[in-house]
Order: C-alpha cells, then sequence, then structure tokens
C-alpha cells in the first residue's frame, strides 16, 4: 500500500466509519482500526445464528428530525439492489390508538410549562439569544441544569419537564447538564429540524440494517479493515507529526507498526488521552492533552440500556412506538423491537430461543434515584437486582399497565421474561457497575474543553461527537457530522478538492446583527449591556 495516500483511522464508531466512507470515496487508501469484533461503536449489535444468540444492542437508538448528516451516509450506501440504507428506517410514531389504548404523550414539552416558570426562564433565553456564543458559554457552560432550576425556584413540573423530559431526550445527565448546552440543544433543535425528515429508528437491528452494510459496501471500495485491533501507541517526531501508530491485535497477540501519510482518531476521549499521555508537556501538545483530560474527566456519563426476551408480543399505541415513563424512579424507556424487526424480515426464531416472542430495550436514564423493590439507585445494583428492579417499575407503572396491549389480550403481568441482557461491557465491581466504553456527554464544563477537528499534531485530525461540532449534543448526528468535518479538513491539508456534504447546523436567524455585535465586544471585553442600550438607543430613534 502506498504510504504517501493511505490514512490510518482509529475507531470504528460511527466518526470512523464516516471519516472512511468521505476519503475511500476520494481516493485514499484507508486502514481502519476497531478494538472490538464489530464495527459501530456505541451503536453496535451482537447477534449470530449459529450458536443462537438474540439480537442484543448496546442501547436502540433513534433518528432526529435534524439528523441531515446522517441521511446523506445513509442515502449513499446500498442496502441490497433496490434500496439504501435509509430506506430500511422506520417512522417512530405515537398518537393512533391501538386496541382503544393509548399512550400518553409528553411531545410539546414547552407548551405545558407553567406559566410562572415561562416568565422566570424569559430572561435567561433572552439573554442567550442575543449574546455571541463564547459569552455564552462563559455564562452558561459552568452553571449545572439542577442547581439552577433549584435556585430559581421553578416549580415541581417544570422542573420535571424539564430535567426527566427533555434531559434524557437530549442524552443529557440532569444532575450534571450545563445551562448552556439545554439552552443550545434546544436552538439547534429548533432552528434545524426539517419537515422532510421523520423521526425514525431502525426497523432491524442496527448492524443488519446499518454498518454490516456499510461495512461490506467500504471494503468493496477497497477499505483495509482490522478488526479486534487497537492503537496502543502513538509515536510523534520532534515536529509533533505522527510518525507512526503501534497496534495490537487481541486475537493474533501480534504488534505491528503502520506507517500513513495523516491519522484520524476517533476513539473517545478517554483513550486519545492515554495515547497522548507521553507528550503531555509538550509545549505545543500540552493545552490540546489538557482539554482531551478534562473532556473525559467531566463529559463521562454512564447510562444504561438492558434488554429483556419475553415470551409474549407487546404493543404500544402504534407497533413502532416509544413509551417513556418519567414516573418510575429510573425514569424508564421502552421499545419494543422484536416485533417491529420481524415485521420488516427477521426471524427471531433463527437466532432466539423458540419460546422468545419479543425483545424489549429498556433505557434507564436515572442514574441516582433508589428503586422500589431493591431500594438502590442502578448504579450501584449488580445485573441480577437491576433485572428485577427494572422490571419491577415497568410493570408496575400506571401508565405502562393502562395503555400497553398484550396479545391474545394478556395482561402485562402474564408476560414471563425468559432471557436478560446487558452489554458486556459493563461490570460490576467495588460496589458499583462500570465500564470500559463510557458514553461521553454534556456535562457542566466540558464545552470549554471540546476539542477541534484540526489538532497540534500536524498529520493528525479528530472525529468523535465529543469534539466541537454544530450540532453540539452526542448524538449520532454530531458523531457523523466529526467524521465529514475531519474527512474535509484532512483534504485541505492535503490540497485535494471534495464535494462532501455537510450540513453546519443553523442559529436564530433574527438575533443574528445582535450576536455578531456581541461577539465583537466579547473580543473587546466589554459587556453585553451595550447591546440592550442600543437596542433601546435604536428604538428611540425610530419612535
Amino acid at each position: 500500500m502506498d504510504d504517501y495516500n493511505t490514512v490510518v483511522i482509529i475507531g470504528g464508531g460511527i466518526a470512523g466509519m464516516t471519516v472512511s466512507h468521505e476519503l475511500i470515496n476520494l481516493g485514499y487508501n484507508i486502514i481502519l482500526l476497531e478494538r472490538n469484533d464489530i464495527v459501530g461503536g456505541q451503536a453496535r449489535t451482537k447477534q449470530s445464528k449459529t450458536p443462537k444468540n438474540c439480537p442484543l444492542e448496546y442501547s436502540w437508538r433513534a433518528f432526529g428530525t435534524w439528523y441531515q448528516n446522517v441521511y446523506n451516509v445513509m442515502k449513499s450506501v446500498p442496502f441490497n439492489d433496490n434500496k439504501t440504507v435509509y430506506d430500511t428506517l422506520t417512522e417512530l410514531q405515537g398518537g393512533e390508538i391501538t386496541c382503544n389504548k393509548k399512550i400518553p404523550s409528553y411531545q410539546n414539552t414547552f407548551q405545558n410549562m407553567p406559566m410562572e416558570d415561562m416568565v422566570k426562564l424569559l430572561p435567561i433565553l433572552i439573554d442567550y439569544s442575543i449574546s455571541s456564543d463564547k459569552r455564552n458559554i462563559k455564562n452558561y457552560g459552568s452553571i449545572n441544569l439542577k442547581k439552577y432550576i433549584r435556585e430559581n425556584k421553578l416549580s415541581s413540573q417544570g422542573e420535571n419537564l424539564i430535567g426527566k423530559i427533555v434531559g434524557p431526550y437530549l442524552g443529557f445527565d440532569y444532575h450534571n447538564a450545563s445551562v448552556y448546552d439545554l439552552l443550545y440543544g434546544f436552538e439547534m433543535m429548533t432552528c434545524n429540524s426539517d419537515p422532510k425528515n421523520k423521526f425514525n429508528i431502525s426497523s432491524l437491528p442496527t448492524n443488519m440494517a446499518w454498518f454490516d452494510q456499510w461495512m461490506k459496501y467500504l471494503k468493496k471500495k477497497g477499505l483495509d479493515l482490522r478488526l479486534n485491533t487497537k492503537a496502543v501507541e502513538i509515536k510523534l517526531n520532534s515536529i509533533n507529526e505522527i510518525e507512526n501508530v503501534l497496534t495490537f491485535n487481541k486475537k493474533t497477540k501480534k504488534y505491528e507498526r503502520l506507517y500513513a501519510k495523516y491519522y484520524v482518531n476517533c476513539t473517545g476521549p478517554e483513550i486519545l488521552e492515554e495515547l497522548l499521555y507521553p507528550y503531555r508537556l509538550r509545549k505545543e501538545i500540552s493545552l490540546f492533552y489538557n482539554n482531551i483530560k478534562n473532556v473525559a474527566k467531566h463529559g463521562r456519563q454512564i447510562q444504561l440500556s438492558v434488554y429483556y426476551y419475553v415470551d409474549k408480543k407487546i404493543f404500544l399505541d402504534r407497533e413502532n412506538t416509544l413509551a417513556y415513563l418519567p414516573n418510575t424512579p429510573w425514569l424508564l424507556m421502552v421499545l419494543p423491537t422484536g416485533h417491529i424487526w420481524e415485521s420488516h424480515g427477521l426471524n427471531l426464531n433463527e437466532y432466539c430461543d423458540e419460546r422468545i416472542k419479543e425483545i424489549i430495550s429498556v433505557g434507564i436514564c436515572e442514574p441516582y434515584e433508589p428503586g422500589i423493590l431493591i431500594k438502590k439507585p442502578w448504579s450501584e445494583c449488580t445485573e441480577e437486582e437491576i433485572r428485577f428492579e427494572a422490571w419491577y417499575q415497568l410493570v408496575h407503572d400506571k401508565d405502562f399497565i393502562e395503555n400497553t396491549c398484550i396479545e391474545n389480550g394478556n395482561n402485562i403481568k402474564d408476560v414471563n421474561v425468559i432471557d436478560f441482557k446487558i452489554w458486556d461491557s459493563y461490570i460490576f465491581k467495588d460496589g458499583e457497575i462500570n465500564t470500559y466504553e463510557p458514553k461521553w456527554a454534556n456535562n457542566t464544563n466540558t464545552k470549554k474543553y471540546r476539542p477541534e477537528t484540526v489538532t497540534p499534531i500536524k498529520n493528525m485530525f479528530l472525529g468523535g461527537s465529543y469534539s466541537n461540532t454544530s450540532t453540539g449534543i452526542y448524538s449520532m448526528e454530531g458523531a457523523t457530522e466529526s467524521g465529514k468535518k475531519a474527512a474535509i479538513a484532512l483534504c485541505k491539508k492535503d490540497n485535494r478538492k471534495n464535494d462532501i456534504y455537510l450540513h453546519t447546523k443553523k442559529k436564530f436567524t433574527l438575533s443574528t446583527p445582535l450576536r455578531g455585535i456581541d461577539s465583537l465586544l466579547f473580543m473587546l471585553g466589554l459587556d453585553y449591556i451595550i447591546i440592550i442600550l442600543l437596542v433601546i438607543l435604536l428604538i428611540l430613534i425610530f419612535y
């Protein structure tokens, strides 16, 4: 392989796959390193027919109406002769009645906000809207969301709407999220939801529908995919260029040094921190290293998904609907997926015990509240305790009991659990559950540390949704945008033209002039109150 035209990409999650996709279509030789035995990162699926291994996802995945970059990639990956991966998505809908029942809707959250809470929140919304991003980060990036709500004495209903509903919807840990990231997430989604896009889920297990097809597509184009292979060392020369990357294959137990013109790191921040550690004191790299270290420290979040394999099909108010149960102590999100996958061509009997008729994905969003049965937070529970507690909360939730349809008219309490699984990277140790691959989240004091795509290492670029993207929040869209940004930055460095599609998220357009003025004022160290005075002055002049 021609080293001069070779790019080594570390990490085979969505960001790494996106970089591979864009660059291989431009003629680069791509070596993709993935430490696991399958690609997909934290969106991947495990399944096999022999031995029978019922599909298990790292977590269920929803595709938002603002996922322009994800949909762009999906539309370019063939699923079969007549379809693309995009065509395998199915709309996540709600509101139509099945068997005369209807799961309560928690959409249009802010329309349900008490008026007194809206009055309290209005000043911060106005302030955020007219201030430059740098000022907003300074003012709100270090303010804890829960603390802010409590100090401003929002009602319990308002706190629940923001913390128990908006937080999990945006992937935030309400206890650790910042005010800035909530405001930014609200602005990003408000301004970038595309009516042409639906709120979708995958109609098949994610690897079957997306990553396996993507991998086949890229391998046909020449992708050199190295599974079970991790980067254990990067060697920098005196001018801060990577000379080579030392890899280790856990199957063959062999080390190998890889040489390339460019490198793209798409691992989590905790892995990149380890790789950069030997060079942390170099003047040009120390700030970059410290940013990565702080993102890894402050942004670490363990969000748990568990899977129940049961003996009866379970339907919500529509067959593809997600149930969110904010009245459960652990804030459960429930998505019965087995019958959805079956209706789109997956034969459960080929993968699962013949007794299993449904697969239920349950997201556990609240890590600190004690359960009803076990009386402990899930983060302090063993796997067996989580199994019994989450199911107990589910089958005793009033909304879920009254609005769930079980095949043949059965009751939810007649459903028997045949099997239960948690992703195997989770372990219970020293009194708490932990994982070697935590997700990154928008927590207090993370935004100011988020690294840029272009790094001080001259031939290394950065991907991953923790990097600085216009999407702003941890999501598949953020990961895809970061991969596209890395590919574009690499092409620019290489003086190579590209036609890579990149959707950069828009902001509130009406306040653009005011934000532009405040950006200049912020650079000059002047207070944004001047903007308000200018607005008053303009009103007086026109009046």
